[in-house]
């Protein structure tokens, strides 16, 4: 699992995330074009070449690309890639500016994802997140775990005088981002714990982050004892993050949804703010029939549901 020549730093490479001042507000910010993408089964080629090419517009900022520049950075032929971008684009999943001769997202891949992003559950966990962030002042940032075990912004929850969450809709975070993998993997089997670790090698995200197999282990048995997950200033350089998971139906991890504040400002507040978010995840799990593990935590004495 580590690697035996160390662990990697995180140059402009592998992932940003940085807190910004504009002006008497701070923004959190981050780029994420470098992360690993999930690589492709092999099954159906053209198929998984439509997805690669939504895949690169979407996480590759200006968000705007030429049949050149597609064709040459994914490796695909010109002539098989030019039939995909004219055929995503007859369904409106992208948009063709033939004066540029460029390439965008269009609008039918939302129509086509309304369903997902508009569901009943989501709506509830929305409604409880929302509830959160006006209660405690601190933005948040809902997620989900994707088969790799990286994840996907979903939605965020930012407040007018708060930090902003600057994260775009579908912005990816890696694997061991700390605050949602930990809330992700803790209350899972020992076994899938241990699959998790087989993935994992340090990364010195920031001066805090933890590098050895050991330390990791004991966070994750951590987050378990103390009912929630959080980063102080592992990930990002000033930044602290508490996190909680929503669990579907088949008692299957769902969601993540995470706090983060200036570390300056969170940590003097954590044992307040572990409760609100504890009450929050009891609610939201409440509401959306999740079922959770033995030894999830429960709202706080005194502390109702919703």
């Amino acid at each position: 699992m580590v690697e035996e020549d160390g662990p990697r730093d995180d140059p402009a490479g592998l992932y940003r995330s940085q807190l910004r001042r504009e002006g008497n507000r701070w923004q959190l910010i981050a780029e994420d074009q470098a992360l690993p993408r999930t690589r492709a089964p092999g099954i159906v080629p053209a198929l998984e070449n439509a997805i690669l090419i939504l895949d690169y517009i979407n996480r590759t900022p200006p968000h705007v690309a030429t049949l050149a520049e597609i064709s040459s950075t994914l490796a695909i032929s010109k002539s098989h890639c030019h039939n995909i971008l004219k055929t995503l684009a007859h369904f409106g999943w992208l948009r063709f500016d033939g004066r540029l001769k460029t390439y965008e997202l269009g609008s039918g891949i939302i129509a086509v994802a309304s369903s997902l992003h508009g569901g009943p559950v989501l709506d509830r966990i929305r409604a409880e997140l929302t509830r959160l962030v006006l209660r405690i002042g601190i933005p948040s940032v809902l997620a989900q775990p994707l088969p790799d075990d990286s994840f996907v912004v979903i939605d965020k929850f930012n407040l007018p005088n708060a930090m902003e969450v600057s994260f775009p809709i579908g912005h990816h975070f890696p694997r061991d981002s700390t605050a949602n993998s930990r809330a992700y993997i803790a209350w899972q089997s020992e076994e899938r714990i241990e699959a998790w670790m087989r993935g994992w090698s340090p990364v010195r995200y920031t001066r805090s982050s933890l590098l050895s197999e050991g330390e990791v282990r004991h966070e994750i048995a951590e987050t378990r004892r103390r009912g929630y997950a959080r980063s102080v200033g592992e990930f990002t350089e000033g930044l602290m993050a508490l996190g909680m998971p929503i669990f579907d139906k088949q008692g299957e991890v769902a969601y993540v949804f995470t706090c983060s504040g200036l570390l300056s400002n969170m940590a003097p507040r954590e044992p307040v703010l572990a409760q609100e978010i504890i009450r929050a995840a009891a609610a939201i799990n409440a509401s959306v029939l999740g079922r959770v593990p033995s030894g999830f935590p429960v709202a706080p004495t005194g502390l109702p549901l919703g």
